[in-house]
């Protein structure tokens, strides 16, 4: 089989969903504290917010930010991170087994999610937590009435309500690590009572359950609470030393994702009300293991993210809703530093794909030789296999305003580059730029000596509605085209 890209930007297949570039903060390692969050550090603003962070932060144009766990906030009492932050108590987190100052609590989170841009995401306790300690949650964050947590609010310097759209029912409560961990029987029951009561508070909040591998629990969840949440989440953890092995799992995600789709459509009460997936924790993580977690990431893992973003991007309205595990250190696509920061192969996908993407999806027919491969997954240490994945895949969306085209294309071939002819229905001779996310080997890594190892480059080109181009091997390119 040959290589050919043919899209045809009037016709519009869908939109994406800006969510499904979201991200994930923990209070895990320095995700949190020495992260995104370092006070009396130079490089903080007087919030404590750290403003090289920050920067590089709103760079990537993060739509969504989940908060607090991860399965740190199934410990996590919300109200000992409120109030003047010297008064916080400082606690054991039983999760990561490692002290709690508070200091870093709700209205931090949100300031931090107004200043990013961000919808804040939430994930309420459901481990040591009870259905009235939610509530509370929802109306100190929501409450628009003279009710006490409103007032409280208030009380704490902020009048207006925070309106949290997103609200996770718990987080992985299937496993056995989790605090409070549950059987599919008990959390389906807990998940619906919790979710019912809290729409009676906010009608308008959006509920993303708890979803695994395991199909029996989706099903129980689906079947229980299909009636009354709006997603199921799943995680989806992956990597290896092999390049191939780590790039092929975008397939086996997309084949999961699949498969909690259809589980979707065999439960009426979920498939009628429109019940999505939310891919809240994805990553590459397979080199460490303690409890700071600070994945060193290399050009293969970000080519890895790259096709994950291509994936969502033609799987939006089924998975509209994503998240990145995690933003800085722990996991994190930036890694801190005392004196500044690195922007991870991972953070350069994001990069590329938010900046150089429309908001809907284009007809894109992507023809390519295909290549299969057999691994065992890191976290659970079980073997997969993935069937005719392709070297080079695809995904074209359009601008708002029609006035530009975007051409994200994926090379996994690590040995070669590929010359793909592109037919362009009805564009004719214009100037376009390629930007494209690759380096060296696809091992190669960015460091504070030496930060743009792994990099975007960019370049003018002209394109005609039949032109080819060259992709180098293990990148990410996008053909940026002004229609008008």
């Amino acid at each position: 089989m040959s290589y050919r890209i043919v899209v045809d930007p009037k016709k519009v297949v869908k939109p994406i969903s800006r969510h499904i570039y979201g991200h994930f903060t923990e209070h895990l390692g320095r995700c949190i504290y020495g992260g995104i969050y370092e006070e009396g550090s130079p490089l903080s603003d007087e919030r404590g917010f750290r403003k090289d962070v920050l920067e590089a932060v709103k760079r990537i144009k993060v739509p969504n930010l989940r908060w607090p766990g991860g399965n740190f906030v199934s410990n996590y009492h919300w109200e000992d991170g409120i109030g003047p932050k010297d008064q916080r108590p400082v606690r054991f987190d039983l999760a990561w087994q490692q002290e709690e100052t508070n200091r870093f609590g709700t209205d931090e989170f949100i300031e931090y999610c107004r200043e990013i841009g961000a919808e804040p995401y939430i994930c309420i306790n459901m481990g040591t937590g009870t259905l009235d300690e939610a509530l509370h949650w929802l109306e100190y964050c929501n409450g628009k009435g003279n009710t006490y947590y409103a007032q409280l609010r208030r009380k704490y310097g902020h009048p207006e309500p925070y309106n949290v759209k997103f609200w996770g029912i718990g987080n992985e409560m299937w496993g056995e690590w989790q605090v409070g961990h549950m059987t599919a029987d008990e959390y389906a029951r807990a998940a619906k009572e919790y979710t019912k009561w809290m729409k009676v508070f906010d009608p308008t909040i959006k509920a993303i359950a708890v979803g695994c591998d395991d199909p029996v629990w989706n099903l129980r969840v689906l079947q229980e609470a299909g009636d009354v949440i709006d997603f199921i989440s799943y995680h989806f953890y992956t990597g290896s030393d092999d390049y191939y092995e780590t790039v092929s799992t975008v397939y086996l995600l997309k084949e999961r994702l699949i498969g909690v789709k259809k589980l979707i459509d065999m439960v009426d009460i979920a498939r009628k009300r429109g019940v999505k997936i939310a891919l809240d924790e994805w990553n590459v993580w397979y080199r460490v293991s303690d409890n700071k977690l600070e994945e060193p990431y290399d050009l293969k893992d970000g080519i890895f993210a790259c096709g994950v973003l291509v994936l969502l991007q033609k799987m939006s309205d089924i998975v509209p809703l994503a998240n990145l595990a995690q933003l800085v250190n722990a996991l994190g696509a930036i890694h801190t530093e005392k004196d500044g920061l690195i922007l991870t192969p991972v953070y350069k996908a994001f990069e590329l794909i938010v900046n150089h993407s429309g908001e809907r999806l284009v007809k894109t027919h992507v023809e390519s030789e295909t290549y299969s491969i057999e691994g065992v997954m890191f976290i659970n240490k079980m073997p997969f296999s993935v069937e005719n994945a392709p070297f080079l895949d695809a995904a074209a969306s359009i601008s708002e305003d029609g006035k530009k085209l975007f051409i994200a294309v994926v090379n996994y071939r690590k040995e070669d580059a590929l010359k793909v002819p592109i037919r362009v229905e009805g564009l004719g001779q214009k100037k376009a730029t390629v930007y494209t996310l690759t380096g060296p080997d696809v091992n190669a890594r960015n460091t504070m000596e030496n930060p743009n190892v792994v990099d975007i480059t960019s370049e003018t080109i002209t394109v005609d509605t039949e032109f080819e181009h060259t992709f180098k091997p293990f990148s990410c390119s996008v053909i940026e085209v002004e229609l008008e």
